[in-house]
């Protein structure tokens, strides 16, 4: 089923698909947060994660995922 606008307009809160993150001693400090996330998240075999790495992640059946280190 196809929303209305309606639907969209009036939706309590967005869902937030993508975040970003700092690598802290091997935990995600989100953007926005003060203190490092408790949980470990998985990651793409492609990525090795690194203190002070900026990494972006995305929400996949109820968590994240770190896909890789956003480079400037």
């Amino acid at each position: 089923m196809i929303p209305s606008a309606s639907d969209l307009l009036h939706k309590e809160e967005p869902q937030k698909v993508f975040k970003l993150g700092t690598i802290a001693d091997g935990k995600v400090i989100f953007n926005g947060e003060e203190s490092a996330s408790e949980k470990n998240y998985p990651r793409l075999g492609s990525y090795t994660p690194a203190n002070g790495d900026r990494v972006m992640l995305a929400k996949i059946a109820g968590t994240y995922i770190i896909l890789g280190k956003v480079i400037k």
